[in-house]
């Protein structure tokens, strides 16, 4: 007989509006995203989990967090790109809604009027992602990488509460930031 190992229930070191606060509830997440089921296992704890050190399990965990939490139904990346860890990408982008809060008397700014620019969004688009259906910002995200750029364009369109709200582009010159990726007038 294996000692049950206590977890908190809570993530207390996440921000508290992330929805990943909470232990990860693999049955839930199981049932909404299917591609999960084939790596979920009870661990040495007795506890139902992942090998997180597989990056096919990580990336299925991500999936079905997306869909559970942020309702991205499609969200595919190239095998060569990161699979960031959700939860963490999540609080980045509470503490910006706090400090951008912090400067309209204590009210988080919600709606597509704030327009955030994500610069080097990767093939995965984690943080428009995550801040389009959190906050209904919208988003430039740019990157020098054609094919993460692409990558990030077809999961924009394969989610309809993204179209509009995302655009994904090329940046041309590694040297360059905002040239040719912003406009004066957006």
């Amino acid at each position: 007989m294996s000692d049950k190992k206590k977890h908190p229930k809570e993530k207390s070191r996440l921000h508290p509006r992330n929805k990943n606060r909470m232990r990860y509830d693999f049955e839930k997440l199981q049932e909404n995203c299917k591609t999960l089921q084939p790596f979920v296992r009870l661990n040495a704890y007795d506890d139902l989990s992942i090998d997180f050190a597989d990056p096919k399990a990580v990336k299925a965990l991500n999936q079905a967090i997306l869909k559970y939490h942020y309702r991205i139904d499609y969200w595919e990346i190239p095998a060569d790109f990161l699979s960031p860890p959700i939860p963490g990408r999540a609080d980045y982008i509470h503490y910006i809604a706090d400090l951008l809060g912090g400067t309209n008397f204590g009210k988080i700014p919600r709606g597509d009027k704030i327009k955030c620019l994500d610069i080097g969004v990767g093939a995965n688009c984690i943080y428009p992602l995550i801040g389009v259906t959190e906050y209904g910002w919208s988003f430039i995200g740019s990157d020098i990488d054609p094919k993460a750029i692409s990558s990030a364009s077809k999961i924009v369109a394969k989610n309809s509460n993204l179209k509009g709200k995302v655009d994904c582009r090329v940046q041309q010159n590694p040297k360059d930031f905002f040239e040719a990726v912003i406009q004066f007038i957006e």
